[in-house]
């Protein structure tokens, strides 16, 4: 069975900018069912809201409508969990992160793949590994 993970925001952004990158490869190894990428609608929200940034889009000249695109893409990757999100109290120093948590016990994933540091500062929880994208591709390559 291949593991599974919620890939945060941070690597999701990261894939759309730079598709030739450690985060575009995670997005390639969902594609080739190396693992089940689980989703949630709030983290597609949070990426679309990223990418379609005023800042975001004048620096890497990409528009609204690739972005839709995009978390269309996504919707169709990966497994989008739609449902109310678990009560899982205070769990990250950044409270705007703990619905990343709550998805991955929800869809009890192993990982959580992310460049975020105040997720990885936890390193687990609930027996979810909080972990980079490099190190995630890594234990891919490796199993």
């Amino acid at each position: 069975m291949p593991p599974t993970a919620v890939v945060d925001a941070s690597v999701l952004v990261s894939a759309f900018l730079f598709p030739a990158s450690v985060p575009g490869e995670v997005l390639s190894e969902a594609e080739r069912n190396s693992f089940t990428m689980h989703l949630s609608t709030v983290l597609i929200e949070e990426t679309r809201r990223s990418l379609c940034d005023v800042r975001l889009r004048t620096a890497h000249g990409h528009t609204e409508d690739a972005v839709r695109d995009w978390c269309d893409r996504l919707r169709r990757l990966g497994t989008v969990f739609a449902g109310p999100l678990p009560m899982i109290g205070a769990v990250c120093r950044d409270p705007d992160d703990d619905h990343v948590i709550a998805t991955a016990v929800d869809v009890q994933a192993n990982a959580i793949v992310t460049g975020d540091k105040d997720l990885l500062s936890l390193r687990h929880y609930r027996g979810i590994r909080m972990i980079t994208a490099r190190s995630f591709l890594a234990e891919l390559a490796a199993a």
